[in-house]
Formats: C-alpha cells, sequence, structure tokens
C-alpha cells in the first residue's frame, strides 16, 4: 500500500510538471500571436500609395512586434521578431524558461528547459 502510494505521488508530480509545460508553451502562443499580429500591422504607406502592393516596412514591423512583446505580463528569455526580404510577412519567435518540479530529478537540469513557438502573419487589406 505505501508503495502504490509513493507511485500515485511521483506520476502526479510528474503530471503537474507537464501540464505546467504545457500550459507555458500555450501561453507563448497567444503572446507570439498577438505579437505578429500586431508586427503585420506596420505596412510600408510610402510603398501602398505609390503601387497599392501591401508590404511591411521591417523597421516598423519590429517597432510593432517588439513593443507588443514588451507590453505582455510574460517573462521571455527570447523574443525576436523578424519580416521576410520581400516584406511579404513577419515572424516572432518567443521562448522562456520553466523551472521542472519533481520531473527535474529525471532530466538533465545542467542547463534550463527553454519552451519556445513562433507565429507569422501577413499584412492584409481589411475591406
Amino acid at each position: 500500500m505505501l508503495g502504490l502510494s509513493v507511485l500515485i505521488l511521483l506520476f502526479g508530480g510528474i503530471a503537474i510538471d507537464l501540464w505546467r509545460a504545457l500550459d507555458l508553451q500555450r501561453e507563448l502562443a497567444a503572446v507570439a500571436d498577438s505579437a505578429a499580429v500586431a508586427a503585420a500591422s506596420g505596412v510600408d504607406e510610402e510603398h501602398y500609395r505609390s503601387t497599392g502592393e501591401v508590404l511591411l516596412d521591417p523597421a516598423r514591423a519590429s517597432t510593432f512586434g517588439r513593443s507588443s512583446l514588451s507590453n505582455q505580463d510574460v517573462d521571455l528569455t527570447l523574443g525576436t521578431v523578424e519580416t521576410a526580404s520581400d516584406g511579404s510577412e513577419v515572424v516572432v519567435r518567443v521562448g522562456a524558461e520553466l523551472a521542472l518540479g519533481l520531473l527535474g530529478l529525471f532530466v538533465d537540469q545542467s542547463e534550463p528547459l527553454l519552451i519556445t513557438t513562433s507565429a507569422s502573419a501577413e499584412p492584409l487589406i481589411v475591406p
């Protein structure tokens, strides 16, 4: 009975760590999505007015994306905003470290566990 109780506690501790990792990944995905949408609003207005083609201004998109990342309530260890060379898309990559509890006993703790995700967005004209 005692062995079964210890086994149940062990699996419970591992499950809690896995749920914390999934929760952090979900939160990072939401942060990346909102930053990508913000960055995709950094349209090159002069190019649009002269040609009618919607392209991103890399500096403006980066400013909008980084502003969105800094306004989030998440401690990020990685946060990049990259615009495609042709200005058609922006990609936001974010990451955060996760301190493991019981699962840390079974995983190499020499380097922290880094959870990362990315999101991309394209500028569109909304009629």
